[in-house]
């Protein structure tokens, strides 16, 4: 097979996977905005309560837990450290946001592009979920608990 033929095939797989990204990225992107211009995120964060329980972080995790799941690291990162300068989580609060996150983030938009691509993506996302819990759970039972703000919230 001649180099143009290869070369020219790669391209166009190239190509053709962009385009089917972006065709899901690009009305993510929109919806996310229009989330956040409408504030419902924080309406949404009630859902997170049993998790940061059972993973042992105070309240006050819930938005970025929530923002990271849903959006990605990127947007989770950044309400990540705004809520940290604000003293509204502890060192704790944010390793075990940050663990949780690092296993466990952006669902929406990487099932659908696991979905787009032929992955089994209900397995893999109850497999991201579990492992998320299960881990943070155990990391969790051996980090001390600090008294800020985050903590005090709590009880």
């Amino acid at each position: 097979m001649p180099y143009t033929a290869i070369a020219a095939e790669a391209i166009i797989g190239s190509l053709d996977g962009i385009f089917k990204i972006a065709m899901i990225v690009i009305p993510l992107m929109v919806l996310v905005e229009i989330i956040q211009d409408m504030n419902w995120l924080d309406k949404m964060t009630a859902v997170l309560t049993p998790i940061t329980r059972l993973i042992g972080i105070s309240p006050e995790a819930k938005l970025p837990i929530m923002a990271g799941l849903v959006f990605g690291i990127s947007y989770g990162g950044g309400i990540i450290i705004d809520s940290a300068r604000q003293g509204k989580l502890t060192y704790r609060d944010v390793y075990l946001i940050n663990l949780f996150l690092v296993i466990c983030h952006s669902l929406i938009e990487d099932t659908i592009l696991f979905a787009a691509i032929g992955a089994r993506w209900l397995l893999i996302l109850i497999v991201r979920i579990l492992m998320a819990l299960i881990i943070c759970w155990v990391v969790a039972r051996f980090m001390p608990i600090e008294k800020g703000a985050g903590a005090q919230a709590e009880q």
